[in-house]
């Protein structure tokens, strides 16, 4: 009985927390951070390992990974940038950015700035960026179209922004709509890769 009722609750507890985001920024609580940490074999344009490749980054760049939780992508964004570049880790929640300068620390990583904000009032320098991702973060802002025009600002003429959504995610928001948000900011795209699971989109600054 016990394994029928969870079968029940997780899939109502799904779109509980799709609907209510769609009127507040409701991200993953820190608390159970291990849900967004794993990379999800089936949807594999989200996994850090391809969104950290379609960017190109080259050693000395500088990045933000927005809505960064506990650092699934922070960390080889990190690594790729190397130690002359530099990863902006953006979050609204302390429990998520503790635990990205945790494994930064234990990995000898110096080039990550920890920055709890709003990607909209953020401090972080106009032109300044070479790469911004979003990955499974859009859904979580209920007016996602906000936020593009400061990101678009943050980057720097040709800079790439990258985003990534699974269908596992209870903020997931389709190819069509991030394509409309994104272009309206005054970017346009270079690649989209993905399957029926998840998809990651490339775009450059204009």
């Amino acid at each position: 009985m016990s394994g029928f009722l969870v079968l029940l609750l997780v899939p109502a507890l799904w779109v509980g927390w799709r609907m209510a985001s769609r009127r507040t920024v409701l991200p993953c609580p820190s608390e159970i951070a291990w849900l967004v940490e794993m990379e999800n074999p089936l949807a594999r344009a989200t996994r850090s390992e391809p969104v950290v490749a379609q960017l190109q980054l080259r050693p000395g760049d500088h990045a933000i990974d927005i809505g960064c939780g506990p650092g699934r992508v922070t960390l080889p964004l990190a690594r790729a940038v190397g130690p002359d570049g530099k990863v902006t880790a953006l979050d609204i929640q302390d429990g998520m950015l503790a635990k990205v300068a945790a494994k930064a620390e234990a990995e000898g990583l110096t080039n990550v700035r920890p920055l709890r904000a709003d990607v909209r009032d953020a401090d972080v320098a106009a032109g300044s960026l070479d790469a911004a991702v979003m990955v499974m973060a859009l859904g979580e802002f209920p007016r996602g179209t906000e936020i593009f025009p400061s990101v678009h600002r943050m980057l720097r003429s040709g800079g790439r922004l990258l985003i990534a959504e699974s269908v596992f995610d209870p903020h997931y928001v389709s190819r069509r709509r991030v394509r409309e948000r994104v272009s309206a900011a005054g970017f346009r795209e270079l690649r989209c890769t993905g399957n029926a699971f998840g998809y990651s989109i490339t775009f450059e600054r204009l």
